[in-house]
This record gives structure tokens, sequence and C-alpha cells, in this order.
């Protein structure tokens, strides 16, 4: 066979190689091209997942930072005299605040992570729940308001319970009825909260730090969280002056 005949079979060949290759790389770009696309997809569901309780996570952190505020103010004379006819409300509300606290921050977590990602996509907003959390367990100040990162987590986990509602899982966190029976009846339940009890001690010698701190953290945590003020409207924001 000449050379010239042998031409058409070369090039066919060739050609039938060429398009392997190209419908090789074809595929290789389409896995690529699809899978950047679920990672985008990851990424906003983990998102959403997170921004679906930013309303009462802000709720909660507001309730939390106006209790704070009302006690570095008060001082424990004005305080108690506030709660006197309360009973022991005035201990059993704060830990309460702290624990619903808690509660909408590991609903957040699991629900990032049950959609697949990996609790840091929002990172502005994790940033300043990683302030408040570090604050918290801070302990070369006092020991009062004291809880270290496990703990925060575990109380979280107690106050937290999913609802399944048209095939949706929705965060519910312990309301204050059922907190303050359990915290009244249960003492391994109350001994979570003995850091508020140590606290509420150091704030009738004058001491509010930590509180200070913890006010702080979270009014810069909630200026993130709803910066136009949709779920904290009613909420003085201020941040303590630590002077």
């Amino acid at each position: 066979m000449s050379l010239l005949d042998a031409l058409p079979l070369v090039l066919s060949v060739v050609s039938v190689v060429l398009s392997g290759l190209f419908g090789v790389r074809t595929a290789r770009l389409s896995h690529r091209l699809a899978e950047e696309r679920e990672d985008r997809i990851e990424a906003q569901s983990a998102l959403k997942a997170a921004e679906r309780v930013y309303e009462p996570l802000a709720q909660s952190a507001a309730e939390l930072q106006s209790r704070i505020f009302n006690i570095v103010e008060s001082g424990w004379v004005g305080l108690m005299k506030r709660y006197e006819s309360h009973g022991d409300y005035a201990i059993v509300s704060t830990a309460f605040l702290f624990a619903h606290y808690f509660g909408w921050i590991e609903a957040r977590r699991q629900a990032v992570l049950s959609s697949g990602g990996e609790g840091g996509r929002d990172l502005a907003v994790q940033k300043l729940i990683d302030d408040v959390l570090k604050t918290l367990r801070r302990s070369e100040d006092s020991e009062g308001f004291l809880f270290f990162t496990v703990e925060q987590r575990a109380i979280g986990e107690l106050m937290l319970g999913w609802e399944l509602v048209a095939k949706n899982r929705i965060p519910r966190v312990m309301g204050y009825a059922a907190f303050a029976e359990r915290y009244r009846s249960d003492a391994a339940f109350r001994q979570w909260f003995s850091p508020v009890e140590a606290g509420m001690g150091l704030v009738s010698k004058g001491d509010v730090r930590r509180l200070v701190d913890i006010q702080r953290a979270l009014v810069a945590l909630i200026d993130t969280l709803d910066p136009k003020r949709r779920y904290t409207a009613g909420y003085a924001l201020e941040p303590i002056d630590p002077a």
C-alpha cells in the first residue's frame, strides 16, 4: 500500500484518537464543573441553613445582653429589689437566658452540619460567635459566669430539640416554663448553671467585669446578625462602657 493510499486510513485513525481525547477532556471538564456546582450548592445550602436560625439567635442574644445590661446598671441591690416578690426568678431567669442563647447557637451549628456544610460558611458571623464563646470561657478574670466550650455545647444540646414539619426539620429550643420546672426539680440539670450562681455572688460584691465583656461581645454579634434591627428592634443595644 502506497503512502498516498494509506493517508485516508491514517487520517481516520488520527481523527478517532483526537475525538477520543477530546471526549475524555470534555468529560473531565464536565465532571469538574459538576463538582464545582455541587460545592456552590453545598455552600449556599449551609449558609441558608444557618440563616434560618439568625432571627431566634439574634433575639436570644439580645435578651441575654439586655439582662446583663440591667444587672450591671442596677447592681445587686437593684436587681434584688426588682425581683424580690418573685422568689428565685433573678437566678432562674438569668440561667435560662444563657441556656436559651446556647440552645440557638447549637441549633445553628447542627443546621449547618446537617446541610453538608462545615460550619464556617458565614465567616463574619462565625467569628463573632467564637468571640462570645471565648469571652464566656475565659478564666483569668473570675470564675463567675464562666462556661467552658464543652459546657456551652452541652447546655445547647440539652436545650435543643427538632420537629419534623412538612418534611422539614425545625429546631425547637426549650422555653422558660419547661426550663424553670426542670431547673428547680432536677439537681443534675441545675448543676450546669452553677457559673450563674457564682457570677451573681460576684455581682453582689460589685464585680461585673466579665458581664461587661460578655455584653459587648453579644452586641457585636447582633450588629452582624441583624444590622437593620429587623429582629431586635425593641432592644437597647448599646455596648456597656468598660470604664
